[in-house]
């Protein structure tokens, strides 16, 4: 078996680089970085990633919460939240409204972006699983 392939949505520069820094530490394959929704969405399908981290807070026309929606919608991929915004609004909508793995709260620690792509790739095994 092969290493987790990851797909980072982040538009900070600086935060994306540490975030890829730390996962390619911890074992995974980054597979690409995009910094827009709008970006990521045309290429999932042929990337196929086994898991997406994606800010809540994107620019562009499309936020991380539309985005998830279409992802659950149309491809299954979990995601995990990274967010800055610990707005209650904001987190209530993105658990609302849709379907997601776990909530990064940035500045990221390595220890807790492990644990949570592992929790969240065994529950979406479980869940997926005849």
């Amino acid at each position: 078996m092969g290493k987790t392939r990851v797909i980072l949505i982040e538009d900070d520069s600086i935060t994306a680089f540490a975030v890829r820094k730390m996962l390619e530490n911890l074992g995974y394959a980054v597979i690409e970085v995009f910094t827009s929704a709008e970006d990521a969405l045309d290429k999932i399908p042929s990337l196929a990633p086994d898991i997406i981290i994606m800010d809540i807070t994107l620019k562009g026309e499309m936020d991380g919460i539309e985005a998830a929606g279409i992802i659950n919608k149309h491809h299954g991929t979990p995601i995990i939240y990274l967010t800055g915004n610990t707005n209650y609004d904001t987190i209530h909508k993105a658990r609302e409204t849709t379907k997601s793995y776990g909530y990064l709260l940035k500045p990221v620690r390595g220890i807790d972006l492990h644990w949570t792509i592992n929790t969240a790739l065994k529950r979406h095994q479980l869940e997926n699983s005849p």
